[in-house]
């Protein structure tokens, strides 16, 4: 059974029906707040200096790298077959920048740590490759 107070104002129903309808349109449609800095900055063409990680016989030859925020680690591949870098743990996980580009032999890749936070990843095609980056404040 329905309310006497919306049998009795109809225009009310529907004034509240359209007010809620605004509310929810608004808040769909509104700009989202901004999102917090990237933990990273990713320099595909491997340019970016600092650290550098060697990728030979199918491992990353530094597999743990310790840094400052600011500081830049540059892997570069040395080995025969392609390799990535791929982030899964730590500030990159689930970000879309996460997974690198393919490295071809001789192929550098440079990223820029902004965040403080353990950064582990591994070479996608390769899962058994493991790495770490550990990045300090």
């Amino acid at each position: 059974m329905r309310s006497a107070a919306w049998t009795r104002h109809p225009f009310d129903r529907r004034a509240f029906l359209v007010a809620s309808t605004a509310i929810v349109a608004g808040a769909a449609l509104a700009p989202k707040r901004a999102m917090a800095e990237e933990p990273v900055e990713i320099d595909p063409t491997g340019a970016g200096g600092g650290t550098e990680v060697p990728i030979e016989s199918m491992a990353f030859q530094t597999p743990e790298v310790k840094c400052k925020v600011g500081d830049t680690v540059t892997w570069v591949n040395k080995d025969g077959i392609a390799h990535n870098v791929h982030f899964r743990q730590g500030p990159m996980k689930g970000n879309p920048k996460a997974q690198g580009k393919m490295l071809n032999t001789g192929d550098k890749y440079s990223v820029k740590f902004l965040q403080a936070g353990d950064y582990s990843y591994v070479c996608t095609p390769h899962p058994m490759m493991k790495g770490k980056v550990i990045v300090e404040a």
